[in-house]
């Protein structure tokens, strides 16, 4: 009997996925932002970054200025990849751990463990071996870039840059074998909360389909 559900979230840049979070999670689920654990582990892996990119990724306030750190990493593949290989690692051990979390306190509570791994890079994670479902959040393109301008005040070529580094994921998604569901966001309000409890039941229906076969979940 598997313990709950865990679903993974994922989309490209400025699809828009942490709109979908914040619903899921208004509808009983536990999103574990894995961006957010990525932050975290920068500032934990401090010392390594920067003796890697040195020290003009540091901001005024002695914290890692994450902005000047992406100029850095989106624009070089390499520096990307190196960026990866000393964040990645620590995200992944927070991940479990708070996937262990949110299924002890659920439990407790005496409730079934919904909890859903929210990342733009989900397939990079072995986590996502191990979830029931994915749902994947798709925008129109020219909503996605005015987004983008208006949360990170990017031009639309740094944008487009953005979206073409993230091309390879998806033959990582088919390589996976995990039942994947779209949820196309071209707004917001009720119509999206309708598009989303859509796709979660998709999702219930696609995970009971194709049920994980001898994997351990973390906390299981």
């Amino acid at each position: 009997m598997r313990p709950g559900i865990l679903f993974g979230l994922t989309g490209g840049y400025c699809a828009g996925k942490n709109t979908v979070a914040a619903i899921m999670e208004g509808l009983g689920w536990t999103c574990i932002d894995v961006d957010r654990l990525g932050h975290a582990a920068i500032e934990l892996e401090r010392g390594r970054i920067l003796a890697r990119f040195g020290p003009g990724v540091l901001g005024s306030d002695g914290r890692i200025d994450r902005k000047a750190l992406a100029a850095i990493v989106f624009s070089d593949s390499q520096a990307l990849a190196d960026q990866e290989a000393i964040v990645h690692p620590l995200a992944i051990r927070l991940l479990d751990e708070r996937i262990a979390a949110a299924r002890e306190a659920a439990a407790k509570a005496g409730r079934e463990a919904l909890v859903c791994v929210n990342a733009a890079l989900l397939y990079l994670a072995p986590q996502a071996a191990l979830c029931d479902a994915v749902l994947v959040v798709r925008a129109p393109l020219l909503l996605r870039l005015r987004r983008a301008k208006q949360r990170d005040g990017l031009d639309s070529r740094a944008v487009l840059r953005r979206i073409w580094k993230q091309r390879g994921l998806w033959s990582r998604r088919r390589a996976g074998g995990r039942p994947a569901v779209a949820l196309w966001n071209d707004g917001s309000g009720d119509a999206l909360k309708r598009a989303v409890e859509r796709a979660l039941t998709r999702a219930r229906r696609a995970a009971d389909l194709h049920p994980l076969s001898g994997a351990s979940m973390p906390g299981s």
